[in-house]
């Protein structure tokens, strides 16, 4: 056949035979695609997986996985898989590199807006769509975001703070001797169900857990049987004064140091006349409070020194109880730091041979009443910063130091004079 046949061949003419053949093609195969495309879509966004069935057993992980639309498969925000669906198999193929039980086909067992059921490798998986915008809403108006100290616990060395941040984010703390641990994740209030879900790599209130109890200042919770009651914290008397001086003050330009006169603006120069005032004095009791890290509450305890004073003996020694231990709760491996002094000691009674600048002179308000001080900034150690109050008129009093390393974990410690105890 010729070109020219071809084109000037008369048009095939289309029945109404042909036009059903055809309407019934494009409606099936749309259809198909139409299905595939449906159930892909419905997949697409955050899931909470509210339980696990496997080997018989039922476990409860409260965990998020997410299904994002270019093919990424994120569980508690950490990609672990990539994923497509098979519209033959109503299923989902997922690839890992990380984690290799994540690889291969899961089957889809149910697919709704707000449910969806997955089964592989004989576990079956439960979720539950995590609607931010929604679970937003209904935290806001909550009333559970605050700071909240657990006050049932039994072990008096442990401090558990509960922090619901903000509509989206929760942080528990919990702090024993010399450590502390933080955890960090996601929470979902249900006010027609009466519980809150905690979504995160938790040891305690992990998942569901049934509120018993909740107003302005108390919560309490149980979570598979056990039973955490709260206090809210509000209003602490203990105010947080971040340390914002650096190195580079206390030296001019070309690197000298800018205040050897101001050891002369120091209260205390007479070492004769602090034994003296001293003499009278039995013991220094002062409020010592550490910042929990992560959170703006205080671990509170007293801490008292002993003060041994004697002009005709010419001594004077009071317990450094600055590092936050006093000789009446001595830990095992720990001594308390030898405070000596004499005519020869530096004048900035405890500190030896620290970089320092006398800032003026302040009246302060601490627990034992308001002194007049003068005000001392100080470089301590492994970039610590120090803030001294020292009376002016009770020679070797400090009412007040505070102690800020932001580097070292937050650490952030106040102390305060509590009491002077006279003989």
């Amino acid at each position: 056949m010729k070109i020219k046949d071809i084109i000037h061949k008369p048009p095939i003419k289309i029945t109404t035979r042909h036009m059903k053949k055809i309407t019934l093609f494009s409606i099936v195969f749309l259809s198909i695609v139409g299905t595939a495309n449906a159930q892909k879509s419905k997949l697409l966004g955050s899931w909470l997986m509210i339980k696990v069935e496997v080997n018989g057993e039922t476990e409860y992980p409260y965990q998020v996985t997410e299904f994002t639309k270019d093919g990424k498969m994120l569980m508690m925000g950490r990609e672990f898989a990539t994923w497509s669906y098979n519209k033959k198999k109503h299923a989902i193929v997922m690839k890992s590199d990380f984690e290799k039980e994540f690889n291969g086909e899961g089957k889809v067992l149910k697919l709704t807006k707000k449910e969806f059921v997955l089964e592989k490798d004989g576990m079956k998986a439960f979720y539950k769509r995590f609607d931010k915008a929604k679970i937003y809403e209904d935290n806001t108006a909550s009333g559970l975001i605050g700071t909240w100290r657990l006050t049932n616990e039994t072990d008096p060395d442990v401090v558990q703070i509960l922090v619901i941040k903000s509509a989206e984010e929760f942080l528990f703390v919990e702090k024993r001797f010399n450590t502390q641990s933080k955890r960090e994740g996601e929470w979902i209030f249900n006010k027609n169900e009466k519980n809150v879900i905690f979504v995160g790599y938790l040891e305690h209130l992990k998942g569901l857990n049934k509120i018993l109890t909740l107003s302005s200042d108390e919560l309490s919770l149980e979570n598979k049987g056990k039973i955490y009651s709260f206090k809210k914290e509000e209003n602490q008397d203990v105010k947080i004064e971040r340390l914002t001086f650096i190195d580079k003050d206390f030296y001019d330009e070309t690197g000298d140091y800018k205040y050897y006169d101001d050891e002369q603006k120091l209260p205390w120069q007479d070492p004769y006349q602090m034994m003296d005032e001293l003499s009278k004095v039995k013991q220094l009791v002062y409020k010592y409070s550490i910042l929990i890290g992560g959170t703006e509450s205080f671990e509170t305890k007293t801490l008292t020194a002993d003060v041994k004073a004697s002009l005709n003996e010419e001594t004077l020694n009071i317990d450094n109880i600055f590092d936050g231990y006093d000789r009446y709760n001595l830990p095992d491996d720990y001594q308390l730091p030898s405070n000596k002094w004499d005519q020869f000691s530096s004048k900035l009674y405890p500190y030896k041979d620290a970089t320092f600048r006398v800032i003026g002179t302040e009246e302060v308000t601490v627990p034992a009443g308001t002194f007049t001080c003068v005000v001392v900034e100080l470089l301590g150690s492994f970039d610590e910063k120090v803030k001294l109050w020292l009376v002016t008129n009770k020679p070797g009093i400090i009412a007040k130091v505070i102690k800020d390393n932001p580097e070292s974990f937050g650490s952030y410690r106040i102390c305060e004079l509590q009491e002077i105890k006279t003989f």
